[in-house]
């Protein structure tokens, strides 16, 4: 705990010197021609400082997280041929780290994987932020690097897909495309954005509002049905408790639905589609609302299909570059304090609640542990039970 707690608030302090792509920009007017302004070039070594740290603490570890001995396993099958229900790009990375070491270098495997996680969301981060401060304070405080301890192969392909956006917004869509593509070779979830993100991309009109509302309604009364046809469409969710349907989660709704109250009071344009002059920027915030509104109809009335919150996240990750530009929207004053201190007391408490269950079924990224002092104990294979 006392390594997370450390960790955290370090790399939160490094990222307060960070200026933003935006602000970057602004200082190449001010610096001699050629040369790097001083404040870039610290920025440039704190964030090289929060990417070595962040890195470490993945790629030093050895059995921890929920699903680090499943993937020990599946890479010992991988190396043999053996059948594994993973993607091709793990499976690759697997049996190629072997191949080249001669020997079942599962650490490596996981190395590979935290620096792509890592890189991926600090260029995102980067890339999309209006503050890289506040959005990446949003992205540790509400556990999105500590839920990559855990759950490796899909925050691999969120934080792929998340630096897609930068492609989207610029519509580059072959970088866009190919960047997916390889997410989805570690999480085939990740295929889903080739989907939702374009279709955020829409000017969203009062007629495509009301159809979205009646489809969701729609889902909701036939979810029975519906949840036939994704059991036939992803057989291995069959014969396990996910047949049951998948469980709600309050804290999205909560979420999703603060934001889009947020984007009523004081950016109406995007949520009803934005003007016919709308510059970059506009267009940046309707994708973002589009994004929560669609996380939101899927939390509301899709909340039985099994695991739906790795759908959700794919859109809700974009609420740490929202938010941050909805609070500049808020009139300066009483409201505007308000508004910040309640996203940060709310950010504050996530993180609590996260680090409080941290040692629990599911999630399980404590007591950390890291093969300089510890090994691996035995997997499935090695025992036979």
């Amino acid at each position: 705990m006392i390594l997370y707690l450390t960790a955290t608030a370090a790399v939160m302090v490094f990222a307060c010197g960070i200026l933003s792509r935006r602000e970057r920009a602004c200082t190449v007017g001010l610096s001699p021609r050629g040369k790097i302004s001083r404040r870039v070039l610290t920025g440039r070594v704190l964030l090289a400082g929060i990417f070595a740290i962040l890195f470490g603490i993945l790629a030093l570890r050895i059995n921890v997280g929920n699903d680090y001995a499943k993937y020990v396993e599946f890479m010992h099958l991988a190396r043999f041929g053996g059948y594994v229900p993973t993607e091709p790009g793990f499976n690759f990375l697997a049996w190629s780290a072997y191949r080249i070491f001669g020997e079942e270098n599962f650490l490596f495997c996981f190395g590979v994987m935290a620096f792509v996680t890592v890189a991926a969301f600090l260029a995102a981060i980067d890339g999309l932020a209006d503050s890289f401060p506040v959005s990446f304070a949003m992205f540790m405080l509400l556990g999105y690097y500590f839920q990559s301890i855990s759950t490796v192969r899909y925050y691999l392909a969120l934080a792929v897909t998340t630096w897609a956006i930068v492609c989207l917004l610029k519509k580059d869509w072959p970088k866009f495309v190919l960047l997916v593509l390889f997410a989805a070779s570690f999480h085939k979830s990740a295929l889903l954005v080739l989907v939702l993100y374009p279709f955020a991309l829409l000017r969203f009109r009062r007629e495509l509002l009301v159809l979205l509302g009646a489809g969701g309604l729609a889902a909701f009364l036939l979810r029975a049905q519906v949840l036939r046809v994704v059991l036939f469409l992803y057989p291995t969710y069959q014969e396990t408790s996910y047949a049951a349907g998948g469980e709600g989660s309050l804290i999205s709704v909560f979420r999703c639905a603060a934001v889009l109250l947020l984007t009523v009071l004081y950016d109406r344009g995007s949520l009803l589609g934005g003007g016919d002059t709308e510059d970059e920027a506009d267009g940046r915030m309707r994708f973002y609302c589009h994004c929560n509104l669609l996380a939101l109809i899927l939390y509301i009335c899709f909340n039985y299909l099994p695991v739906i919150s790795r759908i959700g996240y794919y859109l809700t990750i974009t609420q740490i570059f929202y938010v941050p530009a909805l609070l500049r929207r808020v009139p300066a004053g009483v409201r505007r304090k308000l508004a910040c201190a309640g996203t940060a007391l709310f950010c504050l408490v996530f993180f609590v609640h996260m680090m409080r269950h941290a040692s629990a079924d599911g999630f399980r990224i404590l007591p950390y542990q890291t093969f300089l002092f510890h090994d691996m104990p035995p997997i499935l294979s090695d025992t036979g039970y």
